[in-house]
């Protein structure tokens, strides 16, 4: 199935200059000590990341805009929301023309790339501005808006479009499609619990606040009454940055609330060694100069664990890591922590 304004065999994929893409993600991107909600942009920090995962990973969300386009694609009807899509998606392109000149050429309305072979048309009638998003960069991309809310008509950031291509047990919006089991049994009480845990990681047009609230209880505890007001004084272009990680016992990437693997290995300390991955987000925030959008990018890398282990900086950042997980998070991982903790003993470096 073609995609409206994106083109396959207009461009030719070259290997040599793929060859050339960096190879240091594990260093670059390893697990942090403590992970902190904001962090200070650092001098050569890349805001849209180019390296040796860009390639596939663009083949895959390739793949997903043909299949489920409906699952990662979405946004609220807005004019303020369009204009913040095209925004966003003419910014990154003027960001990789200039930072990544050999990966990205620009004739006229159409960009293309020869990492991916892809030709994509970002005029007014070409591309839909959050597929040319999906397919320009590796990172998905989740747009902010603020809307007045409460007495004081205090800004609220809400989660208005989004490119959520490779979600981690989250949605955009429900695709909960079950059938109502009849009659009131035991398996009418599991539907129900299945809709409510779908229609929860639905995070559509939902605040910072509402979208942590019942997840992740340090978040609610410690930042979320801050976060609204550090959007709302953010400086236009300004750049910050956080990175999150944790184990999986899976390799791929789309693992939307509604479309989970069925059946994985279990958790265990050889299992993890055999199976296991680890899976970190290098998160930035940026916000837009005309509508004062605020982008949240999340750029994901999933590494076999069996590969990082032979990588002494990539293990150490991990073990450090995991000796430094805050307290409340032994709650959020409470089912993977303790078998992937006792793998992590089998690689500790001696002190």
């Amino acid at each position: 199935m073609s995609i409206r304004g994106i083109y396959t065999g207009r461009c030719i994929v070259d290997a040599e200059l793929i060859k050339t893409l960096r190879t240091d993600d594990m260093e670059r991107f390893s697990a942090v000590p403590k992970t902190v909600m904001i962090n200070q942009w650092l001098d050569g920090m890349d805001w849209l990341v180019i390296d040796r995962t860009y390639p596939a990973q663009i083949a895959r969300r390739h793949e997903l805009l043909n299949s489920v386009a409906g699952m990662v694609i979405d946004r609220l009807p807005d004019e303020t929301v369009t204009a913040a899509e095209i925004e966003l998606r003419d910014t990154m392109v003027d960001y990789l023309l200039q930072i990544y000149p050999q990966y990205f050429q620009r004739q006229d309305n159409f960009v293309s790339s020869p990492l991916t072979g892809l030709v994509i048309d970002i005029g007014d009638k070409g591309a839909d501005p959050l597929i040319a998003v999906a397919l320009l960069a590796s990172e998905d991309m989740l747009l902010l808006l603020p809307e007045k809310r409460g007495p004081n008509q205090e800004s609220v950031y809400l989660l208005k479009s989004g490119a959520l291509l490779f979600p981690n047990d989250w949605s955009l919006r429900s695709h909960f499609k079950l059938s109502q089991p009849a009659g009131q049994n035991e398996l009418l009480e599991k539907w129900k619990n299945a809709k409510q845990k779908s229609e929860k990681a639905a995070r559509l047009g939902k605040s910072p606040y509402e979208i942590h609230d019942g997840h992740v209880e340090h978040y609610v505890q410690n930042f979320a009454s801050r976060v609204d007001l550090f959007f709302d004084r953010m400086e236009p272009g300004m750049r910050t940055w956080r990175r999150n990680w944790g184990p999986r016992m899976t390799g791929e990437l789309f693992l939307h609330a509604d479309a989970l693997p069925d059946a994985l290995p279990a958790l265990t300390a050889q299992n993890w060694a055999e199976h296991g991955y680890l899976r970190s987000e290098h998160e930035t925030f940026t916000k837009l100069p005309k509508t004062g959008a605020v982008v949240f990018g999340i750029k994901t890398y999933l590494w076999k664990l069996s590969e990082l282990a032979k990588n002494p900086a990539a293990l150490r950042a991990l073990v450090t890591a995991s000796d430094n997980l805050a307290p409340a998070m032994f709650d959020y991982r409470a089912e993977s922590l303790p078998s992937f903790r006792d793998f992590l003993e089998r690689y500790r470096p001696a002190s």
